[in-house]
């Protein structure tokens, strides 16, 4: 018998090593960042300057139009302020205060509506130049003013009903209003709240978007109507007389001056019969928020001259009912 051959594997031979990748070293990254430099230097050195430049124009545009819309702001309250019929009470320390008010209210919504959009062109400018789509950030921004401005409606509408009360001088600080569920007198006026201090003292905030219509005793003029009840055994056109002397001599007095405008007071006559008495009426055209006191003193000095004349008063009182 023959010995067995043995049989020897044939080996297979090994799969080929590829080389390992080397790691780019510090100078080559240095050379790659400063190729990337040399390539777009042209255009960062471009962008930079345009950027730099947007925000020095939109910085001296700004105090620009803030310094004209604080010129406007003032000739526009000094306007208001000289109108006919206005602070024929209040003395020059009042007008000065309104018209600082006004100035400082005006001022400031319109600076800063004009300084947020010139700030927002600049932004929108700055982000193209650094070719960022503005189509995502103007719906982010619409998405965010939609929800802020429903949310805050009740401000916004204050806010709105403050700017065009302010700017159309409806009112101001030391004039006396009737805003509805509050009457009294004006002591600070905001774009949001204005604050009335009534005749007992109490404060009252009023929001000015709340406010449907005002009535402003202190524009203009009031009117004082005194009525005097008459006996009927009297001769209607002496007892006229009577009232026509004593309320010129009112108007003529030199200490009530100041309380009366350039109309002469006027005597209406008989206003109304009335049971046992018929009513006269007298009719004063006074200052702003002086018609009571015309009023009362003018009722005093008609009854001293009924009584100095001999004529007979009707069992009603006298009454009296400032206008305004």
């Amino acid at each position: 018998m023959s010995a067995p051959v043995p049989v020897f594997a044939s080996a297979s031979p090994a799969p080929p090593t590829s080389p390992s990748p080397t790691n780019p070293s510090i100078s080559d990254q240095a050379r790659g960042v400063g190729s990337w430099f040399s390539d777009h230097s042209g255009a960062i050195v471009t962008d930079v300057v345009s950027i730099v430049s947007i925000i020095i124009v939109a910085l001296i545009i700004r105090k620009v139009t803030l310094g004209f819309i604080r010129r406007a702001v003032d000739k526009a309250a000094m306007r208001a302020e000289t109108k006919p019929g206005r602070f024929l009470e209040a003395g020059l320390l009042m007008g000065a205060e309104r018209r600082l008010q006004r100035t400082r209210a005006l001022g400031g919504v319109l600076s800063s509506v004009a300084s947020a959009a010139i700030m927002i062109i600049a932004a929108l400018m700055i982000i193209d130049q650094l070719h960022i789509s503005t189509g995502p950030v103007l719906v982010s921004v619409g998405v965010i003013s939609a929800a802020l401005g429903f949310g805050a409606r009740d401000v916004v509408t204050d806010l709105l009903a403050g700017i065009f009360m302010i700017m159309e001088d409806q009112y101001g600080v030391g004039d006396y209003i009737d805003a509805g569920d509050a009457k009294g007198t004006v002591e600070d006026v905001g774009l949001r709240i204005t604050q009335l201090r009534d005749i007992d003292g109490v404060v009252w905030y009023v929001r000015n978007g709340t406010i449907k219509r005002i009535g402003n005793q202190s524009q203009g003029y009031a009117r004082a109507i005194v009525d005097v009840p008459v006996s009927y055994s009297e001769n209607p056109g002496r007892v006229r007389d009577v009232m026509v002397e004593t309320a010129h001599q009112m108007y003529e007095d030199p200490e009530w001056k100041d309380s009366f405008l350039t109309e002469a007071p006027t005597v209406a006559g008989i206003e109304s019969i009335e049971g046992d008495h018929m009513m006269m009426r007298v009719t004063v055209r006074t200052a702003a928020r002086r018609s009571a006191e015309v009023a009362r003193e003018l009722r005093v000095r008609l009854l001293m001259a009924f009584d100095e004349a001999g004529v007979k008063v009707g069992n009603a009182a006298a009454a009296g009912t400032p206008g305004s």
